[in-house]
């Protein structure tokens, strides 16, 4: 059986969160976000541009995207911000801004704070927002048919290579994994031909990725290294136990390729049933083990959902 890694992080309080020059580094730095929602048929998780102002996170979306139909129903989300040196995870609470139906703008401090970090947005994303008006259909649309989420941080994690280096805010007891059980059968192989010809280096080769996980808080943004193929993902299994993630339930690996233009941002959410396992060790990483249910592939704004069969 492998023992717990017992984490010996000291939480701190949430309001100095940014007084940490590491967190301002990876808040600065980051080129995406990736947020975890619960869509009520299981988790989604995908990037997007963002920005950090008056003391919150800010992304802009379509009015009817998955995202905002779900943070309609369930406010709480996940998020996960990754530089070369340093994993950002988060929780928090989102809520819709819509200035054109002044909506989520009627208390003054949105009222005025809302230039500010309409400003913040642009100053940080203009590459992204040039890439939207050069390749989206042109049109009163483009502007109206979006909205921007406001997302307070409620708990983060810091974390390097070499494991957890601090966290903020409420996470309760760090959680036991579960014991060491045998490996189930390989699991069949995710078939490339499943997606377009441009996406399926996805699925074949490994490289970062981002995991919607359930927990006690609500969804999770983790980061995984997908091995490729299908085979399981590794993700640290300190961070499992801080946040309360051991365990398992329904849950999506999100790949994707950057870019500024829309053209340029491809990306596959593997979507099923997780769990959680410690390998040998107990320093070595957790094994995510994910039973694909179906892909859902994106290509610009163009998104389709293929099942998996089995």
């Amino acid at each position: 059986m492998t023992s717990a890694p017992h984490s010996d992080v000291q939480h701190r309080p949430l309001c100095t969160l940014t007084g940490d020059p590491r967190v301002r580094e990876v808040l600065g730095g980051a080129p995406v976000l990736h947020s975890a929602v619960d869509t009520g048929r299981g988790l989604h998780v995908t990037p997007t541009a963002f920005s950090w102002s008056g003391g919150a996170l800010w992304v802009v979306t379509t009015r009817e995207s998955v995202k905002v139909r779900a943070l309609r129903r369930r406010p709480s989300v996940g998020l996960l911000l990754r530089t070369r040196r340093h994993d950002l995870v988060l929780t928090g609470d989102a809520e819709l801004v819509d200035p054109l139906r002044l909506h989520g703008v009627a208390r003054p401090e949105r009222v005025l704070g809302l230039p500010f970090a309409a400003l913040h947005y642009l100053g940080r994303n203009y590459r992204h927002v040039a890439g939207v008006l050069r390749d989206a259909t042109p049109g009163p649309a483009l502007v109206l048919d979006r909205l921007a989420v406001r997302i307070q941080p409620t708990r983060a994690v810091l974390l390097a290579a070499s494991g957890v280096l601090a966290a903020w805010g409420d996470w309760g007891e760090p959680a036991e994994p579960p014991p060491g059980t045998a490996p189930d059968p390989a699991a069949p192989l995710l078939d490339p031909t499943l997606l377009p010809a441009p996406l399926r280096p996805l699925l074949r080769r490994p490289g970062p990725g981002c995991l919607a996980w359930p927990s006690p808080h609500g969804p999770l943004a983790l980061p995984v290294h997908w091995r490729g193929n299908g085979s399981p993902s590794d993700t640290d299994a300190e961070l499992l136990s801080v946040v309360g993630g051991w365990g398992g339930g329904v849950a999506g690996l999100s790949l994707g390729t950057g870019g500024y233009r829309l053209v340029s941002k491809r990306g596959v959410l593997i979507r099923g049933t997780g769990r959680a396992l410690p390998t040998e060790g107990s320093d070595g990483p957790a094994r995510i083990e994910l039973a694909a249910r179906r892909l859902t592939y994106w290509e610009g704004e163009q998104t389709s959902t293929v099942p998996v069969p089995g």
